[in-house]
């Protein structure tokens, strides 16, 4: 954790060792922690095949426009880059292959009950600084519950970039296994979100970001998916 960056949660625990001063951190790490096993390990990927678009870009040269384009699921070959534009995801499953999804400029991008399968090894998110973004994970499908979900023979390390002025709601899981979930920003990420749950191989928060990874699982019609979320029932005192 890096810049004036800081991290507060009930317990931060890490079996990697932390970098960043205390001033990044509420309460202090504790680094001696044991190892946990992936809990999204048996989660079968999205089965798919051929090319449904290919390079597809959307970039609209009017500043003024207020054109909405509409996307619908299928599978992105080359990937997605969006710029200057306004893009509605319709419901369902989005496979982004061999390429990346980037949302740049002033592009307004969103969609509820969306989930992306980012295969092959140049496929990342990247929101850009003036991006605006704001997702849904799908409520049922190969993708229930999950709003991120990387190639898991992707190369270690990729890394996946939140720079956005306004990324309000990003409900649902975040899966990166193999790589590096950046959010280098001055804004707010994820506050208006009901949960957002975050597993990758690392993570980095630089500039001034506040992520917030809310847990009111019972708010929202999204699943959680097994091995995230609550263990067992709520806690209370009884006399």
């Amino acid at each position: 954790v890096g810049g004036s960056a800081e991290i507060l949660a009930e317990l931060i625990c890490s079996a990697g060792g932390t970098y960043g001063g205390p001033s990044n951190f509420t309460p202090s790490p504790t680094t001696d922690c044991p190892q946990i096993e992936d809990p999204l390990s048996d989660r079968p990927a999205p089965v798919f095949s051929g090319c449904d678009h290919t390079n597809l870009r959307i970039v609209s040269d009017d500043d003024d426009d207020d054109d909405v384009t509409l996307l619908y699921p299928g599978v992105y070959c080359g990937g997605i880059e969006i710029k200057d534009s306004r893009v509605e995801f319709r419901p369902g499953t989005y496979i982004i292959k061999d390429g990346p999804i980037s949302i740049v400029a002033n592009a307004q991008v969103w969609g509820e009950y969306v989930g992306f399968y980012l295969s092959g090894n140049a496929s990342v998110f990247n929101f850009g600084s003036q991006s605006d973004v704001d997702f849904t994970a799908p409520k049922d499908g190969p993708l229930a519950g999950i709003l991120f979900f990387e190639d898991r023979d992707a190369p270690l390390h990729r890394r996946h970039v939140i720079s956005s002025k306004r990324a309000d709601n990003l409900l649902g899981t975040i899966y990166l296994s193999r790589g590096v979930f950046v959010v280098s920003t001055n804004n707010k990420v994820a506050q208006n979100s009901a949960y957002t749950a975050v597993i990758a191989n690392r993570i980095e928060l630089s500039k001034s970001p506040n992520l917030y990874l809310n847990a009111d699982y019972g708010s929202t019609d999204v699943p959680v998916p097994n091995g995230i979320g609550p263990v067992g029932g709520n806690v209370y005192l009884e006399r």
